[in-house]
């Protein structure tokens, strides 16, 4: 009973296979303009540092060489991604961004027995520049999702050279063999830079979703895609398998996760939907790999309870309240042993989460003499409610509570009535199973995003049959998207 509790926080997350989904994740168009924005300073850092090599050549009667050539100036651009539902992607739009360059030259001109060689500096203004980036989502081999560029052009609008040193002759000339050479040079370094942000950043953080997570060193949580993301005019969908597995015999649960209901409040940047499919995959590899099961000792009992399973004490234990164990059996300790005797059941409703679990207890005394000894088996049904949270992009959950009905299979020592085992049972969940199943249900397990963002202004809300949970998203500390003039810029702390 102890360890099927923590499915319930820790499960409610994961995925399915089948026509529907065990999770979907949703990213409205909010989701994808902070996405923008992070694209955005990334592209700046990008463009700032590009690189671009010396040149040299022959143009007419001119020879060339232009060296040094570093990039002084960015105006950045306007950045926009829109979504474009017909090709399963995105387009990424960069608008009115200019660029300056400094570089040294030297020339020499021949025409007959003229020669002329000159040399000097010059600067180029590289005005109304724009790009056209489009990028394909689609699913890798470890079942992450990906992105790839699909293509990528880069217009110029006008450029201007301004010239120090030289001769008016010679640089008359070589002022058109410059523009050329600036537009031929700056769009396919300028789309590098844009299809680097796409294939290696923004690939990278996607790449950082975890897919398989190892639970409680038994199981195994499966959080991999099961089709390429998918999108719409309003939002880019993802869907999960959310199946938990028992990690030494890998096998399908018997059953399949219910559709997701519609949801048409995109307010938030992004949406997870968690269906009760995955707590319940949890449960039937945990009960048909015989997992469930717990034996409750003295050991298990908080300090101000120690005495509770005794059968000799001055006050309330188990030997006073069941008066023929402490008279059979002095001096010794009771012990519980729990199984479950079918599969438990998770249940997500308007307002509550809920696990129903059918067990056989198994009460029995260790005698001073260490011998273990049989005294009653009771069926327990019970009921826990639980209330789950997000913090921290983890998803945790505590049992407010409990309820359970009993009956007795068989008994060694007598007649047992139902209010004293009624009273028994309490004290055990109340002293003992509680307790423990709440330390592990703070503990909470993390949603699958990737590893960039934290989670801000997070709202929880339980349906029937699914959990929702809407997000805003922070870029994480390590990597601050600060707001500076018309452009944001990431700031490595």
């Amino acid at each position: 009973m102890m360890r099927v509790a923590v499915i319930i926080l820790l499960v409610s997350l994961e995925l399915a296979i089948a026509t529907n989904p065990g999770v979907k994740i949703r990213v409205t168009k909010s989701g994808i303009e902070y996405a923008n924005r992070i694209a955005h300073a990334e592209i700046v850092k990008q463009l700032k540092s590009l690189n671009i090599p010396n040149q040299g050549g022959q143009d007419g009667r001119l020879s060339y060489d232009i060296h040094n050539i570093q990039l002084t100036d960015l105006a950045p651009p306007g950045s926009a991604i829109s979504l474009v539902p017909g090709t399963n992607g995105i387009s990424w739009a960069l608008s009115n961004f200019g660029i300056t360059v400094h570089a040294e030259w030297r020339v020499k001109y021949k025409k007959g027995v003229v020669k002329i060689s000159t040399s000097g500096s010059f600067d180029v203004s590289v005005t109304g520049m724009s790009v056209a980036e489009t990028a394909g989502f689609g699913i890798d081999g470890t079942g992450r999702p990906s992105i790839a560029s699909k293509g990528c052009s880069c217009s110029i609008g006008s450029v201007k050279v301004s010239f120090h040193g030289g001769t008016a002759f010679i640089l008359n000339l070589f002022r058109h063999t410059i523009e050329k050479k600036m537009r031929e040079l700056l769009p396919p370094k300028v789309c590098d830079a844009v299809v680097k942000v796409i294939n290696n950043d923004a690939e990278r953080s996607l790449a950082s979703m975890v897919v398989t997570v190892d639970l409680a060193k038994r199981f195994l949580v499966d959080y991999r895609l099961v089709a390429p993301p998918t999108i719409s005019a309003d939002y880019i969908e993802i869907l999960d398998k959310g199946e938990v597995f028992w990690e030494a015999d890998v096998k399908e649960a018997p059953f399949s996760p219910e559709p997701i209901p519609a949801w048409t409040d995109n307010s938030r940047m992004v949406y997870i939907w968690v269906t009760d499919y995955t707590p319940n995959t949890f449960f039937y590899q945990a009960h048909t790999n015989g997992y469930l099961k717990y034996n409750v000792t003295k050991k298990d009992l908080p300090a101000d309870r120690e005495s509770y399973l005794n059968t000799t004490c001055t006050l309330k234990c188990i030997g006073t309240i069941i008066p023929q164990i402490g008279w059979k059996y002095p001096n010794s300790v009771v012990e519980f042993g729990l199984r479950t005797t079918a599969v438990p059941k998770a249940a997500l409703s308007a307002d509550t989460l809920t696990a129903e679990l059918s067990t056989l207890v198994d009460m029995l005394v260790r005698t001073p003499k260490n011998e273990l000894v049989f005294l009653a088996t009771l069926i327990v049904n019970a009921s826990l409610t639980l209330q789950p949270n997000v913090k921290d992009q983890n998803l945790n959950a505590v049992i407010t509570d409990y309820s359970f009905k009993l009956a007795l299979e068989k008994s060694a020592i007598g007649p047992l009535f139902p209010s004293v085992l009624n009273t028994v049972i309490n004290g055990v969940l109340n002293f003992i199973v509680i307790p423990k199943l709440n330390v592990i249900a703070a503990k909470g397990v993390q949603l699958p995003m990737v590893g960039d963002v934290q989670f801000s202004n997070t709202k929880l809300l339980l349906q029937e049959g699914n959990l929702l949970i809407g997000t805003d998203l922070q870029y994480k500390v390590d990597n601050v998207l600060r707001f500076k003039g018309d452009s944001y810029q990431i700031i490595r702390m």
